[in-house]
């Protein structure tokens, strides 16, 4: 037997640790040539709450980030090192449980175990883990509560311990981003109509999956209100659904014609010049010595100049919801290019990164397509299986954060990655049986 054939053998009957060891080699590769940490505007208002958590002290704070990623950077003591160190052994991690829910869906541990293998060589993935950022975080998390949510949907007999898991794994993503509390919502809705004849069940079990991710959402936006007075779960909000508003800012009605063409003074026309989505934040400045207001208190008026000029442009804002839907579908890649510990490494993983983003594109474009064919199969059998569930999921975070904001919206995607290729490996595998069925009968 040829030593290669011998390795693959011992790499099927040793799945997790075949999986540790390719996922620590290309992290420790990468550390090499990267050799960064970086660092985004984002890191730093995560910083500023993390410092604020360690002293104890939310007094004043404006709300501008929930606190679940600086509450788990003030637990490693705001080490960016750390943190870096955390973020790879969550990489890893994650790849474990996508390689279980991978199983969990029905594919055999091997061509679970290729998929898994080949996850692990995304160096796009990896470079967020070398980000003060909360795509790490956020991905593992999102993959244990579906490999939960699979496991409960395959046993209607789980244990109570399971629920109280997913409700805490629900929990604390809405704490990383408030954007999540849909999903708790959703769980809970496919939980009940999975099995909506046990009102015991409903009761005792269904209701943490959604208890405990709202009484944190709203314990938040109590403490946002009690130090800017609006109960609100960011004081990002207003800013966001005004990046909406980018390309018809000064057709707005007279009560904000002022903040409009401050506004539209500040956008670029060619959208190569600068990024369009960011143009509020670049009159931020100007808006600000205009108005004398305090960000929340200028977070909310810029709200209601949003609603306002939506409200005067409804198609050309659906316009832009569409723009914001199409670039949620697209791949993401921060990192300093030329800020390589080794320099000549640069172009070599930057072709890497663009081929694996192609292929993983068009994993995308195919789950895309894939969503009519789920939904026909969940009616038709009346069954929510995986890949109907991954779908409802992932399109209604498609939606949802398409009606909120314009800009970075591929990051919205980014933590559903996994959960797109499982979906696509399911649907192909039942292609598979089908076809063999078929034939078999004929």
């Amino acid at each position: 037997m040829k030593q290669s054939s011998k390795i693959w053998i011992w790499c099927n009957d040793n799945p997790i640790k075949t999986i540790i060891i390719i996922g620590v080699f290309i992290r420790i590769i990468i550390a090499i040539l990267y050799g960064h940490i970086t660092l985004y505007p984002d890191s730093k208002d995560y910083i500023n709450l993390a410092e604020r958590l360690l002293n104890f002290d939310l007094a004043g704070y404006q709300g501008e980030r929930p606190p679940g990623y600086p509450l788990f950077l003030s637990i490693n003591g705001i080490s960016n090192i750390i943190t870096v160190l955390l973020q790879s052994a969550m990489g890893v991690c994650t790849l474990i449980f996508a390689y279980k829910t991978l199983i969990l869906g029905g594919a055999k541990r091997q061509l679970a175990l290729t998929i898994t293998l080949i996850l692990a060589c995304y160096l796009p993935s990896i470079f967020f883990e070398f980000a003060i950022l909360t795509e790490s975080l956020t991905l593992l998390i999102i993959t244990l509560i579906f490999y939960i949510f699979f496991g409960i949907i395959q046993n209607d007999k789980s244990e109570t311990k399971h629920y109280i898991w997913l409700a805490l794994l629900c929990g604390y993503l809405v704490m990383i981003k408030m954007f999540y509390i849909y999903l708790a919502c959703l769980l809970f809705m496919i939980l009940i109509f999975h099995n909506h004849k046990s009102i015991k069940t409903i009761i005792s079990k269904y209701l943490l999956v959604i208890i405990i991710p709202i009484s944190i959402f709203l314990g938040w936006s109590y403490v946002n209100k009690i130090n800017t007075g609006y109960f609100t779960s960011s004081t990002f909000y207003g800013f966001n659904i005004a990046q909406n508003c980018v390309w018809f800012s000064e057709n707005t009605t007279p009560e904000y014609q002022e903040i409009g063409d401050i506004y539209a003074s500040y956008r670029y026309d060619d959208p190569k010049e600068k990024e369009v989505a960011m143009t509020i934040w670049e009159a931020y400045p100007e808006l600000v010595a205009k108005t004398d207001l305090s960000f929340p208190d200028l977070s909310k008026k810029l709200y209601d100049y949003s609603i306002a000029t939506i409200k005067k442009n409804p198609i050309k804002y659906l316009e832009q919801v569409s723009i914001s839907w199409r670039d949620f579908w697209k791949t993401s890649l921060y990192w300093e290019a030329y800020s390589f510990s080794v320099p000549q490494a640069s172009n070599v993983i930057l072709y890497i990164c663009y081929m694996e983003r192609v292929l993983l594109q068009l994993v995308k474009m195919i789950f895309v397509l894939l969503i009519p064919y789920n939904i026909f199969i969940a009616f038709r059998r009346k069954v929510i299986a995986p890949p109907m569930i991954i779908t409802i999921v992932v399109f209604a975070a498609s939606i949802l954060q398409a009606f909120a904001t314009y800009g970075t919206n591929s990051r919205f995607s980014y933590p559903f990655e996994i959960l797109m290729i499982t979906s696509v490996i399911i649907n192909i595998l039942e292609y598979t049986r089908y076809r063999s069925k078929q034939k078999a009968t004929s």
